[in-house]
């Protein structure tokens, strides 16, 4: 029987199909190939292999594959050989209800190249630590891990620490604002420390030498929150390691609704995903709590609303940003809170919004513009003691783990699904103490823009957890608030 489709790799990066009959080749460029939605692109196809040489990039491999199976054509591959190195023996801190993180590690080990997701609590941090473990004991050269924010950073490197105590502890280099140090094997950095380095602005010439040297050279590369560290100007500095032996990223939501083209620049590169934690099995496992969603519904279009600029900022500054009586529901769901003694994390977009309730609440607003261990001081007091507040914008809607947070209270919206699903793993972890916990939201119900905005973040939780554990509640009647505290409190009993 002839083979329609011959794939052979050919380095750590790329297969090539030209072993493939004319009819492989031919079926090779229609599953690689793409409508492009954006009507005004330069090309309304989106080709995602080298038409010349007849190759295509690692992460494409699962999307020809699937084609492969649907249009029953016959093929070869030839491919590495990877399996985890002979001898390992997996940390047991990844047993028991902790599995499917021993599962993730020796997934990536069989590729070497790729995304493995994982929902906040699921132990994301723990993986790459036990996969930099297995690498250090089982090969030479250096490890990197690059981060985008100083409180992921310091995380990252807290978190790296600790895993290795029990293996007599580890050096960590740092390369963030003002230091790159490149001396040890394991380095965290801050993607826009080297991305600056590596710019024109940078004038010391022998530290841009050192880390051009160290890229080319650098034999393991991890990216935490990809989804939000993959645009083309940090695609591009990540490609200056033409060495890797192996590449692993990381995050709950790697490609994003609506952005085929970067997904598809993301997926090619990064290897596509390699395995999947889903939240519903971390919930079953007990290593996130059940949650339920409660919707807060206003309705403005019975109000008068006189909007400058009628666009969305012009929509959002008045309906959202600088209403009153939206505000004065928040403040009273605060007040819910208060009495139920819930430990709360109230999530902002706008940082101006933010003052605006702190003002109004009494209640300290943190931001970007306070300092890392301003905004480190008031995590700690936050997580202390029994119920409490903590108002901060979008600084703390990824990677920052508050798994003591019982309520989030989701103050101004938003569209993009990953971002929703981020804000909410901030409260959803378990403790010894707390099995449950509650989202609140708001169902903005507008003709521009917030009804649509609204019904894509209902969705989505409808998706995550099903229609029976989301109340919607229309805070026109005049109970509301003592049907929402007493929805809180029998769920939170």
């Amino acid at each position: 029987m002839s083979i329609d489709v011959n794939i052979s790799r050919i380095n750590n990066f790329e297969y090539s199909f030209k072993l493939s009959s004319k009819n492989g080749i031919r079926h090779v460029a229609k599953a690689l190939t793409f409508r492009n939605p954006d009507p005004y692109a330069y090309s309304q196809k989106i080709e995602k292999f080298d038409k010349r040489r007849l190759t295509f990039k690692i992460g494409m491999l699962p999307t020809l594959e699937k084609y492969i199976r649907v249009h029953k054509l016959s093929y070869q591959i030839n491919d590495y050989d990877f399996n985890i190195p002979e001898g390992t023996e997996i940390d047991s801190r990844m047993s028991g209800k902790y599995v499917h993180q021993q599962k993730a590690v020796e997934a990536f080990y069989k590729k070497r190249f790729g995304i493995i997701v994982v929902p906040t609590r699921g132990g994301k941090t723990f993986i790459a630590s036990e996969i930099l473990r297995i690498f250090l004991n089982s090969d030479d050269g250096n490890f990197l891990f690059c981060t985008d924010n100083t409180t992921l950073f310091n995380q990252a490197v807290n978190d790296i620490k600790e895993y290795f105590e029990p293996y007599g502890g580890i050096e960590v280099g740092e390369i963030r604002a003002g230091l790159v140090d490149i001396s040890k094997r394991v380095t965290v950095a801050m993607i826009q420390t080297i991305q600056s380095t590596f710019s024109k602005r940078c004038k010391d010439v022998q530290k841009k030498r050192e880390l051009e040297k160290y890229f080319k050279e650098l034999k393991f590369l991890c990216v935490d929150e990809i989804h939000e560290n993959c645009s083309d100007a940090k695609l591009k500095t990540y490609k200056k390691a033409k060495k890797l032996e192996y590449q692993l990223c990381l995050s709950a939501t790697p490609y994003r609704a609506g952005t085929l083209v970067q997904n598809l620049k993301l997926k090619e590169w990064s290897g596509d995903v390699v395995y999947n934690i889903s939240e519903s099995l971390l919930r079953k496992r007990k290593v996130l709590s059940d949650y339920k969603v409660f919707m807060l519904l206003i309705d403005h279009n019975d109000i008068e609303y006189d909007v400058e600029v009628e666009d969305y900022n012009g929509f959002r500054k008045e309906l959202i940003f600088e209403n009153g009586l939206r505000n004065k529901i928040l403040l009273s769901v605060i007040e819910i809170l208060r009495e139920l003694r819930l430990k709360t994390l109230v999530l902002f977009q706008s940082v101006e919004h933010g003052r605006n309730v702190e003002i109004l609440s009494g209640i300290p607003f943190i931001s970007g513009i306070d300092g890392s261990d301003e905004r480190e001081r008031a995590k700690a007091e936050f997580l202390e003691g029994e119920g409490g507040f903590l108002l901060a914008s979008n600084i703390f809607k990824k990677g920052v783990t508050l798994p003591a947070a019982q309520v989030l209270l989701n103050v101004d919206g938003g569209l993009e699904e990953a971002n929703i699903i981020q804000r909410c793993g901030r409260v959803l972890g378990t403790t010894k103490t707390k099995k449950k916990s509650v989202i609140i939201d708001f169902f903005d119900l507008y003709d521009a823009y917030f009804s649509k905005h609204s019904e894509a973040r209902l969705d989505n939780y409808v998706k995550r957890i099903g229609e029976k554990n989301i109340g919607i509640l229309d805070t026109s009647c005049e109970d509301w608030d003592e049907i929402l505290k007493k929805w809180i409190g029998k769920w939170m009993e």
